[in-house]
């Protein structure tokens, strides 16, 4: 096409008109112009349909972790609920006088409960190297990056609070006031919370300052913890809605 364009004003130059000449050529300056603002916009196409590919795959990716960390939510949240209902239960039977009865050794054990939360950080750290605005939600963008870098943290240190406090207790406590200490059992399934603590002196530790003490305080802990995973799972399930929301906008 150029070249056609080429010979059609060599000729007009050669025929002396020049006015056609100026007119051709400018011509040929806007076809080259418009095909090249053309090839741009087909480039920019390509580039952002790689782009929304990229933020679906992140977000999808996302979604199936954060689904997956769920199961650990819940069972975090069921094992010191568990702690909170023995706490509360204890702390009943020791204001009232109640005595001993073997139920209260699965109590003993279960306000030990301690967990651990490790979550799936793939396709966030996947985001983090294409760069968070990978996500064109600005909204989403933020609650994504506030969940991991804020929510996480803070529930992975109230559990690691807590476990220290229990094995504080465990250590220097327990080894003189509990002759057995058996928490957790292995299955096929892996290790599962149940267990039994008797203790060497009922109507002591029922007086015992110290072990009141100690159970105030793992009540307060146990449902702070409680608390906190359950706000996280909440923050969490939002941004699944909302990144299903998205990737629905995107494709």
């Amino acid at each position: 096409m150029i070249n056609f364009f080429r010979k059609i004003r060599y000729g007009l130059m050669d025929k002396d008109k020049t006015g056609k000449y100026f007119k051709y050529a400018i011509g040929e300056i806007v076809l080259v112009v418009i095909g090249i603002l053309i090839a741009l916009s087909i480039n920019n196409w390509n580039e952002e349909q790689k782009t929304r590919t990229s933020e679906v795959q992140i977000l999808e990716d996302m979604i199936r972790e954060i689904e997956d960390d769920f199961e650990s939510f819940n069972y975090n949240i069921e094992r010191h609920s568990e702690a909170v209902n023995s706490c509360e239960a204890l702390l009943d039977i020791f204001n009232k006088n109640i005595g001993y009865n073997d139920s209260l050794s699965r109590h003993f054990a279960a306000i030990h409960y301690y967990t651990i939360f490790i979550s799936n950080m793939g396709a966030y750290e996947s985001l983090k190297s294409k760069g968070f605005e990978t996500i064109s939600n600005k909204e989403l963008r933020f609650e994504i990056i506030n969940l991991y870098e804020k929510w996480y943290p803070i529930m992975q240190h109230n559990d690691k609070n807590l476990t220290d406090d229990i094995l504080n207790i465990k250590r220097n406590f327990n080894q003189t006031h509990f002759d057995k200490f058996h928490l957790f059992q292995v299955t096929s399934e892996g290790f599962i919370y149940s267990g039994e603590m008797n203790p060497n002196n009922f109507t002591q530790l029922q007086n015992d300052v110290q072990f009141k003490y100690f159970l105030n305080s793992l009540l307060s802990s146990h449902s702070s913890v409680v608390s906190i995973y359950k706000k996280v799972k909440t923050k969490a399930n939002s941004i699944i809605d909302e990144s299903s929301v998205e990737i629905q906008k995107l494709k």
